[in-house]
């Protein structure tokens, strides 16, 4: 018998299960409920829980060999994904996916993110969801944003050559680990379909990224790249298909379109915003998309913080009061990740620890035996971050001639806003309070639409369709955003409005 510690809710317990059950099967039979939208059939990608040592693991494809310690998504994060089942497509398995090149044949479909990058592995017979991978983007290392990591390539003789080696080594060390744990080898992978921001998707290829940072911002390509695999680098056949989704623009990637052609939804009006170093935004409006990018920063990744640190084990995720806060892992807290830290300022400003103009008279101290604080230099990186993205919306819906209140949706994509609190952020500004009530997180989107493009062909048409109805708006050209931006840098005052 295996001895599983089983972390849920704040509370650790120790259950009992037999080897050669899966981990969804196991956690089930001892009471806990793991969302499962397709039952436990490999379809949806929903049971997704946290294993000690082993990152996010799909839980109905994961057999435990050994102890183990499990960590369960909370109540919210198990209603964020439940909710989210009704606004993304789970189109039926295509098999006009597969090449053909082996009897086994596996796909993957991969989301490179800046900070994190999230790996698919579909059976390519049966079209079941074998496995998900998550990993951080080993790119950090030089620069936590996309210009830090285009100016190493124009300051190093081998720079692109080093951002290359770096994902397409992760990609390959995860490859690997997929392959040796079923007995397969790199014939067997034989299709991959890659979204990810165009920057991203630049040095994976190979393709120079500099133009991309200068004026006037012209990739090398914003259409769909296709490559063999014997041409990449990567861990799979030679012969095998290696797909990028297209972009919109140097700045509006292809995460975004994977994303919107993932929707499944009737509003005729919405916003879609994935919120990272470059903050994404698109308005579409019946048959037209409008497209903007915000530079808001790694903040509200975890970096340029003083205590930040991206979402892993020991990062206080949400604060609702000193004292109250939640750390993944229920373990010491060690720093702050992008939802905690939204949390906090919330909390700050409602109770007038940190004034409208973001004034705090000294640092905020959250954790005395780990250190754990924010600074008032924290605050004014939140609020240029804040304002960057809410001016990016707010200048994008103007140009349509539009208001907030004209809007039926906000649809939050990607890793934060998946997890952010959305009281916390119409606190500090982050969301426009026209929208109350009226915002939905999707989750890793651009993943899902890359999962649906490996799976089905009529996504694939979905993706052209994104791309012939989206034009793209460029804010540092636009004569009113400098003041919208340093307009909106403004907390609430403490006293006012408050969604605390």
């Amino acid at each position: 018998m295996l001895k599983i510690n089983v972390i849920s809710d704040g509370r650790t317990e120790t259950v009992t299960g037999e080897r050669g059950s899966s981990l969804l099967d196991i956690l089930r039979h001892s009471g806990y409920e793991v969302y499962a939208a397709c039952g436990g059939n490999g379809r949806c990608g929903k049971c997704t829980v946290q294993v000690r040592g082993e990152g996010t693991v799909l839980s109905c494809s994961w057999y435990p060999e050994r102890d183990i310690e499990v960590i369960l998504p909370d109540r919210r994060e198990t209603n964020i994904l439940t909710s989210q089942t009704e606004y993304l497509f789970d189109l039926p398995y295509d098999e006009g996916s597969r090449r053909n090149l082996t009897p086994q044949p596996y796909g993957l479909a991969v989301d490179i993110g800046t900070t994190t990058v999230v790996i698919y592995f579909i059976d390519l017979v049966t079209g079941r969801l074998e496995k998900i991978a998550s990993l951080l983007n080993p790119q950090n290392a030089y620069g936590a944003d996309v210009i830090s990591r285009i100016t190493w390539c124009q300051t190093h003789k081998t720079g692109l050559k080093d951002l290359q080696q770096a994902i397409v080594g992760a990609l390959n060390g995860e490859i690997r680990k997929f392959s040796a744990a079923r007995k397969l080898g790199p014939e067997n992978i034989e299709r991959v379909v890659i979204a990810g921001n165009t920057t991203m998707l630049h040095m994976l290829l190979g393709e120079d990224p500099v133009p991309i940072a200068l004026a006037p911002f012209r990739p090398r390509f914003t259409e769909s790249q296709r490559r063999a695999g014997a041409a990449t680098g990567l861990a799979v056949n030679d012969g095998a298909e290696v797909v990028t989704l297209p972009s919109v623009s140097a700045f509006v990637g292809a995460d975004i379109v994977s994303g919107l052609a993932a929707l499944n939804i009737k509003e005729k009006n919405y916003l879609f915003l994935d919120i990272g170093t470059n903050g994404e935004i698109a308005l579409v409006t019946g048959d037209e998309i409008f497209a903007c990018a915000a530079a808001a920063g790694p903040a509200f990744e975890g970096a340029n913080l003083t205590c930040g640190m991206n979402a892993s084990a020991g990062a206080i995720s949400s604060f609702t009061r000193p004292g109250e806060y939640r750390v993944i892992g229920n373990r010491q807290p060690s720093g702050i990740c992008g939802s905690g830290i939204v949390d906090i300022v919330a909390w700050l400003t409602a109770n007038g620890l940190v004034d409208e103009t973001g004034y705090m008279s000294g640092d905020f101290v959250i954790d005395e035996a780990s250190n754990v604080r924010v600074t008032q230099r924290d605050i004014r990186e939140i609020q240029l971050a804040k304002s960057a993205i809410y001016s990016g919306m707010k200048i994008l819906t103007m140009r349509i001639g539009l208001n907030f209140s004209d809007i039926d949706a906000l649809f939050l994509a990607g890793g934060f806003g998946n997890y952010i609190s959305i009281d916390s952020a119409l606190q500090i500004g982050l969301l426009p309070d026209e929208l109350t009530g009226r915002i939905y997180a999707v989750g890793n989107s651009a993943g899902i639409g890359a999962l649906q493009y490996l799976k089905s062909g009529e996504f694939v048409s979905r993706t052209e369709e994104i791309i012939a109805r989206a034009s793209y708006l460029e804010l540092s050209d636009d004569e009113d955003f400098p003041v919208e931006f340093a307009m909106n840098m403004e907390f609430k005052k403490p006293g006012g409005t408050s969604h605390w």
